[in-house]
């Protein structure tokens, strides 16, 4: 039985009572995925999408209409990394199962495809059809699309790899470890530029700043570093001391337009610091596990995804700015349009949301 109270519905569920939302504040709602959703990215002009769930499909999809493009067959096992190149002729899609897929997006044919062990973490070059992709197994490849014709790998140091990043001007890629190491590689000649073993656990997330002057990385051991790329010296560690047994980084993000960093953790914690002073300015606690974070390019604004909700902050006063809801599961991935006017979000409840962000 449903008991309905102002925007709340609270349902029973194999004798457990779960607290459903009513409102949705999404433009479109797309619900083709028959599972959960954990993966989304707009193309390079937000008029398509992709997402990828445990479904083992991923779909490409009009995000005016909600309309279906095409669908992404072939996985065996969970769709987890699936975005555009740089032009959005090609999308890739990646899953638990090792299988790496390229379509052609005009035609909806599979241009390449290659076959591995778990996909750890899968990024396009930001000007080239080159794609990156990192494995359990520790190696990290790059291959030129759709030929395959270049392939080189960045060797493992006999750790899995954990996260990658591809710096803004395509010349180096930063990759973290499993064991807390954290290296920079050079693109064209798949060498080691300069490492750093500071964390002490997992590498949860990295990510670089607009000039490629400094990289951010946070982890399972609770810390987040802001390292110097020139040298790998470690500049700052900031500590998030927690009630919880153990607090993880799951999200860490740099700001173009103002010199922060904003940090988010699974304790809930959403911290902004200044990338100059390395002074915390803001903590805002929100409560649930902060899945996603993403800083806006031309404004103070930080989006976070945390529960079933997306909120807005200023970066330089903590101030919530706006919510939406609409998801009634939680929140698995967030993604930021590339005129930053709309939000999209993937759901545990199967379905991906579009939300205008004003």
């Amino acid at each position: 039985m449903d008991v309905v109270n102002d925007d709340v519905i609270y349902e029973e569920v194999d004798g457990e009572i779960i607290e459903i939302l009513d409102n949705d504040d999404s433009d479109l709602s797309f619900e083709l995925h028959t599972d959960s959703v954990f993966c989304c990215n707009f193309n390079h002009n937000g008029e398509l999408a992709v997402s990828g769930g445990q479904d083992e499909k991923a779909h490409i999809w009009c995000t005016t209409t909600g309309d279906l493009k095409f669908s992404c067959d072939g996985h065996t096992d969970s769709v987890v990394h699936a975005s555009f190149n740089h032009d959005s002729s090609y999308v890739a899609t990646a899953g638990m199962d090792g299988l790496i897929q390229v379509w052609n997006v005009e035609t909806g044919t599979k241009e390449w495809d290659f076959e591995t062990t778990e996909v750890t973490w899968m990024q396009w070059h930001p000007s080239s059809n080159l794609l990156f992709a990192g494995i359990n197994d520790g190696n990290c490849w790059k291959w030129s699309i759709p030929d395959g014709a270049m392939c080189d790998v960045f060797v493992t140091h006999g750790v899995g790899t954990s996260c990658g990043h591809i710096f803004a001007d395509g010349t180096k890629c930063a990759v973290g470890y499993a064991d807390g190491t954290l290296k920079i590689w050079d693109i064209n000649t798949s060498s080691v530029i300069g490492s750093v073993k500071d964390h002490t656990e997992n590498v949860t997330c990295v990510t670089s700043s607009h000039d490629g002057n400094l990289l951010a990385t946070g982890s399972e051991d609770g810390s987040a570093k802001l390292v110097n790329t020139r040298n790998c010296k470690v500049l700052c560690t900031w500590g998030f001391p927690s009630n919880e047994e153990k607090e993880s980084v799951e999200s860490i993000g740099f700001f173009k337009s103002h010199p922060f960093i904003a940090v988010g953790t699974s304790g809930g914690v959403l911290s902004i610091f200044d990338a100059a002073t390395h002074q915390q300015r803001v903590t805002v606690n929100v409560e649930l596990p902060i899945v996603k974070l993403i800083c806006s390019e031309t404004s103070p604004m930080v989006y976070v995804a945390s529960g079933y909700e997306i909120q807005s902050y200023d970066a330089r006063s903590g101030q919530i700015e706006k919510k939406w809801i609409g998801h009634h599961l939680s929140i698995l991935d967030l993604t930021l349009s590339p005129n930053e006017e709309q939000l999209m979000s993937a759901s545990d409840d199967f379905s991906c949301k579009i939300f205008a962000t004003t």
